[in-house]
């Protein structure tokens, strides 16, 4: 796979880079191929279907602890921070993810899941002294990205979580109406089906399905 860099510092899929003035836009180009193996009907029907809240998802989850959902909530706006448009934990990703879990996947994936983040949690509180929320913007991104490389801290956690978190979060932010309307060009009324266009034709953007 050939280098990119998820603004905010995230290496998608692995780099060593820090570079916070990516556009986001950068993204989409392996949007389907991250997201592949969450784009089951159950999963797409479930996303669709979720009722955003507004700020995002406060307190404790369907699945996941009001630590482990605070833990989620900051670690998706790490991934997609707000620039021009809103991060992913204004957009509620978090409560998404908790939902998706609780509904939409097998229930022991879901439960390796949970145990992967709290895993998360407990590391971070150990060798940060804080919760990952209350970390610096810098500690936040430093955490982030030895995640992503499964480094010490996060050597037992496994290299699969951080894979599936940021899938999660990127089906999770681009299937809301601030992703999907103004990341991606909407279509509330579908057209014809046209599998072969050049994204420098749409302003470099993918074409997001009408149900949002």
């Amino acid at each position: 796979m050939a280098d990119s860099t998820i603004k905010g510092g995230i290496p998608s899929p692995y780099t060593s880079a820090v570079d916070t003035d990516l556009s986001r836009r950068q993204l989409l180009a392996t949007l389907s191929a991250s997201c592949a193996g969450l784009l089951a009907p159950s999963a797409l029907a479930g996303g669709f279907a979720y009722n955003r809240k507004a700020g995002g998802s406060k307190g404790k989850g369907k699945l996941l602890s009001a630590e482990q959902l605070a833990v989620l909530a900051a670690m998706v706006e790490v991934i997609i921070p707000q620039t021009d448009t809103l991060g992913a934990g204004s957009v509620d990703t978090h409560g998404f993810i908790d939902d998706q879990l609780a509904n939409c996947t097998n229930p022991k994936e879901a439960k390796v899941f949970v145990a992967q983040l709290e895993l998360c949690r407990n590391l971070i509180l150990k060798q940060w002294g804080k919760a990952y929320p209350s970390l610096t913007t810098n500690d936040q991104n430093a955490a982030m990205q030895l995640l992503a490389t499964n480094q010490a801290p996060f050597e037992k956690v496994g290299s699969d979580f951080f894979t599936k978190l940021k899938s999660l979060t990127l089906f999770g932010y681009y299937t809301s109406k601030e992703g999907g309307s103004k990341e991606l060009v909407y279509l509330p009324i579908a057209g014809g089906y046209d599998g072969d266009f050049k994204l420098s034709e749409n302003g470099g953007k993918a074409f997001m399905p009408h149900q949002i």
